[in-house]
């Protein structure tokens, strides 16, 4: 219901009457009309027999009149001394006889209750216009409030479209990035399966290595052994040789005086046919002996060969490995190479010589391949005193492209590890990478400048390890924290 209806409503009770003959509530302008036609007024009896009578009942009692009854009857049939008397009537108001004072005084009663009634009312109704106001303000408050409250509503729910749309369009551009991570994961899923595959496959050819080396270990024992056996054969038929080279001698030098003794002679004899008996068994004896080297022989080459293919496919999947996978290498001629166990690699390479060899990386996507080999104990006169590291050239898939000769500039770096970055001090090092062409038998060669160098007082070995490796001293290494949580970190950086 709107507030225009509802203040006409209240216009309206306040407008209405109540009839004072039958009650009934009546509009202002209607109510005069209502009183010329009110079936509960009082009106006089019209044959004046004194008595009044509602006007809806006016035609009932005109019947029921005592006034109707003496004119209907004829005086000469009708005693005068027996008077019809009036029957009671429940619509007709007989007047009596009231004093004019007691008249008066009880219309002034009247009057005063009326005036006091109509007080009340008066009253009653600036009481009730005062509230029709305060429900006016208020209806008003309400028609603001319920405006802004719609203007709210409506703003609300444009913003309800706008975050629909969005989130649909946000679920849509979900789905879409989820289905391309699925697809991503599947893919990756089918990578991991590929080189566990291959790891697989590896690592089986590993123990296949692993075994036929333990063959090849044993085999080459066995041929030590047989050599050695051999050997010893060969000293004995050599000595019995000799032995029987002696006795002929002595036998010829002794037969003109032993012809006499017959006796002597058959011994001599006898002794001859055991030698060359024993030289016969021990000669048969190297044959076969050869002959099992030559199996062990063929044997060997043909596990050489196979123990080269396998190391060359193992080379070569290392490679992949460790250019495909960015934790251990990379193609932006980047590296940053982190040795773990540092103090059990340098008691390693104290004590066996070992040498470091980081994983394989780029100078670009196809460009040169590298790798990094570090002394950790030092080579040469600076052994047991300095960190050495070098770089090399490794065959790649690309050195066909690739100019050559290549002449690289690296900067190595040994990374400080501080607690607060801004004051690392690190080591930074550069080293000239020279190589004439991609065949293997050429890693340097040495500029111009050096070879018309006068290096008749300097060694070539100790000039040729400066330019090819850097050296750090090892009591660098204690000054910073170059070393934390027995780890070291070096940086390598291809200056293109």
């Amino acid at each position: 219901m709107s507030i225009k209806r509802i203040e006409a409503d209240v216009d309206d009770r306040a407008r209405d009457s109540a009839c004072y003959f039958c009650n009934e509530m009546f509009e202002m302008g209607k109510l005069q009309n209502h009183l010329k036609q009110c079936g509960s007024i009082l009106e006089q009896c019209p044959l004046r027999c004194g008595a009044w009578i509602q006007r809806k009942h006016k035609d009932t009692h005109v019947k029921d009149c005592p006034q109707m009854t003496r004119e209907a009857v004829s005086p000469s049939h009708v005693r005068a001394s027996d008077p019809v008397p009036p029957q009671p009537n429940l619509h007709t108001w007989t007047p009596h006889s009231i004093p004019l004072e007691d008249c008066v005084t009880y219309l002034e009663k009247e009057i005063t209750s009326i005036k006091l009634i109509l007080t009340e009312e008066t009253s009653h109704r600036d009481v009730q216009s005062t509230e029709i106001d305060n429900l006016r303000s208020k209806l008003v408050l309400v028609e603001e409030r319920t405006q802004h409250f719609l203007s709210s509503l409506v703003s609300l729910r444009a913003a309800v479209d706008d975050e629909a749309e969005r989130s649909a369009n946000w679920a849509a551009q979900f789905k879409h990035d989820l289905a391309n991570v699925q697809l991503a994961l599947q893919e990756l899923q089918s990578q991991q399966m590929n080189t566990a595959m291959r790891l697989e496959s590896v690592v089986t050819s590993l123990v296949h290595e692993q075994r036929e080396r333990e063959l090849l270990e044993q085999a080459m024992t066995d041929h030590d052994n047989k050599i050695r056996s051999i050997k010893a054969l060969e000293e004995a038929v050599n000595y019995l040789k000799q032995t029987i080279e002696d006795e002929r001698q002595r036998n010829e030098e002794n037969q003109i005086g032993l012809m006499g003794d017959m006796v002597g002679g058959r011994l001599a004899i006898d002794r001859i046919a055991v030698l060359e008996v024993a030289t016969a068994d021990a000669r048969a004896e190297a044959a076969e002996q050869i002959a099992k080297m030559d199996l062990v022989s063929r044997d060997l080459r043909a596990l050489t060969k196979s123990y080269h293919k396998l190391r060359n496919e193992l080379i070569d999947f290392q490679s992949r490995v460790s250019l495909d996978n960015p934790e251990l290498g990379g193609d932006n001629g980047h590296l940053i190479w982190r040795i773990d166990n540092f103090h059990d690699r340098m008691k390693e390479a104290k004590e066996k010589d070992a040498v470091l060899t980081s994983p394989l990386f780029r100078t670009s996507k196809y460009g040169y391949t590298l790798k990094a080999e570090l002394n950790l104990n030092g080579i040469g006169k600076w052994k047991g005193r300095h960190l050495t590291c070098t770089l090399r050239l490794v065959a790649g898939p690309y050195d066909q492209l690739l100019d050559w000769p290549c002449d690289l500039t690296i900067n190595i770096i040994l990374r400080d590890q501080p607690a607060n970055k801004s004051q690392a001090t690190d080591i930074v090092k550069t080293l000239d990478l020279r190589r004439k062409s991609s065949s293997k038998r050429h890693d340097y060669d040495i500029s111009g400048d050096d070879k018309t160098r006068s290096t008749e007082s300097l060694d070539l070995n100790v000039i040729q390890m400066k330019k090819q490796y850097i050296f750090i001293p090892h009591t660098s290494l204690d000054k910073f924290e170059y070393i934390k949580n027995d780890v070291m970190f070096l940086e390598f950086i291809v200056n293109q």
